[in-house]
């Protein structure tokens, strides 16, 4: 028996898959809900903060640690979650 993700042998540019990809149950929501768990403990703790509509460009290190984030600040936008909004650079 072939499963699906071992289908391919094609280039990307034709049907099947050029890369395996395998799926799982419990991805999605199951992997994200513990990373925000985690995230907004930090946040409460001050360890972290969020920055919504921004977009990060770098990563900043000191003594080969990452230590922040550089970026940019969106614009306003009233798009749904999911929708295409206009990034633009609010600042």
């Amino acid at each position: 028996m072939v499963g699906w993700a071992e289908r391919g042998g094609f280039p990307g540019t034709g049907p099947g898959n050029s890369v395996p990809r395998f799926t799982s149950p419990g991805y999605g929501p199951g992997v994200v809900a513990p990373f925000e768990q985690r995230v907004r403990e930090a946040v409460a703790r001050g360890a972290s903060s969020c920055g919504f509509r921004h977009r990060v460009t770098g990563l900043t290190t000191t003594g080969g640690a990452f230590d922040g984030v550089t970026g940019e600040v969106l614009v306003p936008s009233d798009a749904p979650r999911g929708h295409a909004s206009s990034p633009g650079d609010g600042r």
